[in-house]
């Protein structure tokens, strides 16, 4: 029997109101591990740590700092450069993996053992690989006559850039895989009838298709290397190349907390800014289908 419009309405009334009550506790769980946090973050980088008076002073006193603005557009180059290294070196291994179910299904689990393990053990894993005498690598390089002496580049930038990169590529293999599994591979045969190449066809036809990945991915590889900590404290040289580095120094070292908080909200905005601009992507990608 078919259903009424008014119990098909109170049908729908109920089930919105069931959907809205299962979010409730996330809602609940990101208000009080991130939003109110950040909320009293702001409000201490706009009270004087001497005074307690009101003040903008520690927001002009980093935008004016010309080490400080150094230090953050070093660390969004670093971001940009690792999410695009991370794009071009997953694209082809989720091409692969999603057009083959049997390797996607011994490949895509050991692939993704490293989001499972903590930041600190894959910097580890980085140090017992590049150390300057110590490493694996450097061993190896040394011991077959390919370098006279060990590389040092594990504390300095190229070592954070290869431990990002590292955990970067995983993310994007993942997100990618997933998403180029949606992708219907006739609309690529159908391109190479007409007389495309099978580069070609992926170039122009399954790649434009999977921007919402591409996107998506390259939100989350760059947020998270602008905000990373452990990888830099773990992997930094003598010039701090991350600006998480000065943060710290400024709150523990110099004891200009409030300084700190307002540098961190500064990092925060143009973190959250990149999101923004990705969720924005998204939604005309999400309008146009």
């Amino acid at each position: 029997m078919e259903e009424t419009a008014p119990a098909a309405a109170v049908r729908n009334r109920h089930d919105r109101l069931g959907h809205r009550l299962a979010v409730v506790p996330a809602l609940l769980l990101v208000a009080g591990a991130a939003i109110v946090p950040l909320c009293l973050l702001l409000f201490s980088s706009l009270v004087d740590q001497r005074t307690g008076s009101p003040t903008f002073g520690y927001y002009r006193q980093a935008l004016a700092n010309p080490f400080f603005l150094r230090t953050l557009a070093t660390t969004m180059l670093m971001g940009l450069g690792v999410t695009l290294l991370s794009l071009v070196l997953a694209l082809p291994m989720a091409y692969v993996l999603a057009r083959r179910t049997m390797l996607r299904t011994i490949v895509l689990p050991v692939i993704s053992i490293p989001r499972m393990l903590p930041v600190v053990v894959v910097g580890y894993g980085i140090i017992l690989l590049l150390a300057p005498y110590t490493g694996v690598v450097n061993k190896f390089l040394v011991t077959a006559g390919l370098v006279d002496r060990p590389a040092f580049i594990l504390f300095d930038w190229p070592g954070q850039a290869l431990t990002f990169l590292y955990s970067g590529v995983v993310v994007a293999i993942t997100i990618l895989t997933g998403v180029l599994m949606t992708v219907d591979p006739q609309m690529e045969d159908a391109a190479v009838s007409l007389g495309a190449g099978r580069l070609q066809a992926v170039l122009t036809v399954t790649l434009p298709l999977c921007m919402p990945g591409v996107i998506a991915a390259s939100a989350l590889i760059f947020s998270t290397v602008v905000t990373a900590y452990s990888v830099p404290v773990m992997l930094n040289s003598r010039t701090p190349y991350m600006v998480s580095v000065v943060i710290y120094n400024n709150f523990y070292t110099l004891q200009e907390r409030h300084l700190a908080y307002a540098q961190a909200i500064i990092v925060t905005v143009l973190s959250l800014g990149v999101t923004a601009v990705a969720q924005v992507f998204l939604s005309r990608f999400g309008r146009r289908s």
